[in-house]
């Protein structure tokens, strides 16, 4: 099955709710959508007024969810991966 990119460009609520990504606009807080983790391969935050949770963070990078972040200009500046997966990059840490 493939996998969905998500790309968030507008200053959003993200968290975790019954296993699934939760979906609010600041605008209207009572609209909101869900989406199966099982089915995000990417996530890219591009705005800085995003707010996500660490519970979502966590559930992302146990479904080895890649989540990058965008600076000021709009530009990857960062990837959060999982770092249990990858043993030469966990050794490397330690």
């Amino acid at each position: 099955m493939l996998k969905k990119t998500l790309f968030f460009s507008n200053p959003l609520y993200l968290s975790l709710k019954n296993n699934q990504m939760v979906i609010n606009t600041r605008q209207m807080p009572e609209e909101k959508r869900t989406i199966p983790i099982e089915d995000i391969g990417f996530v890219i935050i591009e705005n800085q007024q995003i707010a996500i949770t660490i519970p979502l963070l966590n559930a992302l990078t146990d479904n080895n969810v890649a989540v990058i972040f965008c600076n000021n200009e709009c530009m990857p500046n960062s990837m959060l991966q999982v770092l249990e997966g990858n043993t030469i990059q966990a050794e490397r840490y330690k």
